[in-house]
């Protein structure tokens, strides 16, 4: 007999025993439809969603880009003649990917083979220089690393007549820079170069992504090549090429040619900047030739500057610097001994451009400037009378060095501003800028330096060119920073000071740019431009204009009708009757009138330094020219026969000489300059 409920409870658990699996399956197939589906959306979103994102990344572990340099845009002068251009040349490479597969002991001998080959024929080289740059992760895996540049044609006819025996080594031919007039205008022209580290970086970290550089390309050095780098620089060719697994190249996908740079038109007459550096060079040989005065130091005439400039834009037309140097020497790089030799002081420092780089006392081409603040400060007028006797002895001053001479003891007489300009009265001079210091308590203690810098003394003129120097304004300010800066024993700025100051002496500095562009200043009426060198850049081939570079003015230097004339009547007599009056001997000034200012700056231990500014036609003054020999003796004797053989041309008085392709013209007439200036004292 079975007890009451005893059959129902052994159904219920079988019932739940049945529902225990069930239950587990279901579990089952939650979880299974989850991983399923959770694979479906990951399978949609690398099919379908981020297709696009790893299509990139296959494409990128398959194809590797190359960038192919672009030649650079020619630069030309004003008249469109071609100073700067491209040729071609060969270049030694060596393909790395070749090279790695082969043996170590064949990868010796080729190195030792290849590198013999080189500095046979002038590109000395060793094997660890070109195992460096073949180890140098910077340069591209899949184009050749090249480890030398414009070889000799017969080399490259014998490498290919002999490839088997230089396995991975690549003869290519590429773009490399050409002057066709030789050194002239060198260091306005500058020259390339392959891109430096530093400079790699700062360009990468431009952010330059249509002209990118590589460790590989060249770039600009100096002069307009480097400041005008954007536009002369081509945009690189791109070539794609696929690669297998192990990185190795397979075929070309697609080769997009480089695109050559545009073409930089300068302000430059290369027929005018020839004529200015022949010039130049006879002034300083003639200056080396002449003996000097009794007990004076020889005329060692290392270095000078010329620069020639359009006072009405700023336009520089020429401008010629000596030592100069021959650009081409840096198309396949310079070697340690030639750099050494263009940057030794005793060589005169070819590499500098002494026209922007040159720091010179200016001597009294200053007494334009210390003329204007006389007469803009109300500190004279026109007509003022100063008796010149001779020199000028300093107010409140004790001892030997407290009287000042003229140059020669030539005394003067009753003098107005004009007469002292023309004459060269340091007498004259000396008062105004005494006076400045004695009078500071209307005019402040660097009251005479205000009236100064408006002209641009003392201040980097903005040309495009590298390696601008700032000139200086000494005054009270500059002389105490000078002494906390040097613990020089005395940083009081005194009267004596202030009477250097006024004949451009003592501690005053002006480079031959910045003079040149004061005169020029004076000549246009009172605007200072910022010297320009490029008119314009135009695209290759076709020749539209890209960028188009107007004048800039700079400053305004504010006079009064009455001060100008001044200024100029004094000015315009020195060639006639005054210092220059030798050198221009025969000059038809009636017919092309010049006005303009000599200066002998006078050096410790070493021989005067020569200067003379000028500019005409005085009415309507198109050329303001301006010399600076150093170690050349008086202004009028060397400095300003050199500025009258350029007025002689562009007046139209003798033939413009042409420049050729070899670079000067024929030597001057008589192989000296017209003029000799003999017996003037500035």
């Amino acid at each position: 007999m079975s007890l009451p409920g005893g059959n129902g409870a052994g159904a219920n658990d079988g019932r739940g025993g049945n529902k225990v699996p069930r239950m587990r399956l279901s579990m089952m197939a939650v979880v299974a439809t989850a991983l399923f589906a959770s694979l479906f959306a990951r399978l949609y979103d690398l099919q379908v969603v981020g297709s696009s994102d790893y299509q990139v990344q296959a494409e990128a572990n398959r194809v590797r880009t190359v960038q192919v340099e672009a030649p650079r845009g020619r630069i030309v002068d004003r008249n469109g003649k071609v100073l700067v251009d491209n040729r071609v040349a060969v270049v030694v490479a060596i393909d790395r990917n070749a090279f790695g597969d082969l043996a170590p002991p064949a990868r010796a001998e080729l190195l030792q083979r290849i590198t013999a080959e080189l500095t046979a024929v002038g590109h000395p080289v060793t094997p660890e220089e070109i195992t460096g740059r073949l180890g140098d992760t910077r340069y591209s895996r899949y184009a050749p690393v090249p480890v030398a540049t414009d070889v000799p044609e017969e080399l490259k006819i014998f490498l290919d007549e002999h490839a088997e025996e230089f396995p991975s080594v690549v003869v290519e031919r590429t773009a490399v820079r050409h002057y066709p007039y030789g050194t002239l205008a060198a260091h306005t022209l500058g020259y390339v170069g392959q891109i430096a580290d530093d400079e790699l970086t700062y360009v990468q970290a431009s952010g330059d992504l249509v002209k990118p550089y590589t460790l590989n390309d060249h770039i600009g050095k100096a002069g307009v090549e480097r400041t005008y780098e954007q536009y002369l620089r081509g945009t690189p060719g791109v070539r794609r090429i696929e690669v297998d697994a192990e990185g190795d190249p397979v075929r070309i996908i697609s080769d997009r040619e480089p695109r050559p740079g545009d073409d930089l038109a300068l302000s430059i007459d290369i027929d005018l900047q020839a004529l200015a550096e022949q010039a130049l060079q006879q002034g300083l040989a003639d200056a080396r030739a002449r003996p000097p005065r009794s007990g004076n130091p020889p005329n060692n005439a290392t270095t000078g500057a010329v620069v020639v400039e359009d006072p009405s834009n700023g336009q520089l037309l020429a401008l010629a610097s000596y030592p100069t140097y021959d650009p081409t020497a840096f198309v396949d790089g310079i070697d340690t001994g030639e750099w050494n030799f263009l940057n030794d002081p005793a060589n005169g420092q070819p590499l500098n451009n002494w026209a922007i780089q040159g720091q010179w006392a200016s001597g009294s081409t200053y007494k334009l400037f210390m003329g204007y603040a006389a007469l803009h400060s109300g500190l004279m007028s026109p007509d003022t009378v100063f008796h010149d006797g001779g020199g000028y002895q300093i107010p409140g001053c004790t001892g030997l060095k407290c009287y000042r001479s003229n140059a020669g003891g030539a005394a003067y007489g009753s003098v107005t501003i004009r007469d002292a300009l023309t004459v060269s009265s340091d007498a004259f001079f000396y008062n105004v800028g005494a006076q400045f210091w004695l009078q500071r308590e209307r005019f402040g203690d660097e009251g005479l330096q205000g009236f100064l810098a408006p002209w641009g003394i003392g201040q980097e003129t903005g040309v495009a060119l590298t390696g601008e120097r700032p000139g200086r304004i000494p005054g009270p300010t500059w002389r105490r920073e000078f002494c906390e800066a040097t613990n020089c024993n005395d940083p009081v700025w005194r009267t004596g000071d202030s009477v250097n100051v006024g004949v451009g002496q003592g501690y005053v500095l002006v480079t031959p740019l910045q003079l040149a562009n004061g005169y020029a200043t004076f000549a246009n009426g009172g605007t200072r431009y910022v010297p320009q060198i490029a008119l314009r850049s135009q695209a290759y081939q076709t020749g539209e204009v890209t960028q188009e570079f107007q004048p800039q003015a700079a400053g305004r230097v504010d006079m009064t009708p009455a001060e100008r004339q001044a200024l100029l009547d004094g000015l315009a007599g020195v060639p006639v009757r005054g210092t220059a009056a030798g050198a221009f001997a025969g000059f038809p000034l009636d017919a092309f009138p010049i006005a303009g200012k000599t200066g002998t700056a006078q050096v410790d231990n070493k021989a005067d330094t020569a200067l003379f500014s000028a500019f005409g036609p005085v009415n309507a003054p198109r050329y303001q020219v301006t010399a600076v020999l150093e170690e050349s003796g008086f202004g009028a004797t060397s400095a300003a026969p050199v500025v009258r053989r350029i007025f002689e041309v562009v007046a139209g008085l003798t033939p413009k000489p042409v420049a050729t392709p070899n670079g000067l013209p024929v030597n001057l007439e008589g192989g000296g300059l017209t003029g000799s200036g003999q017996g003037a004292y500035d």
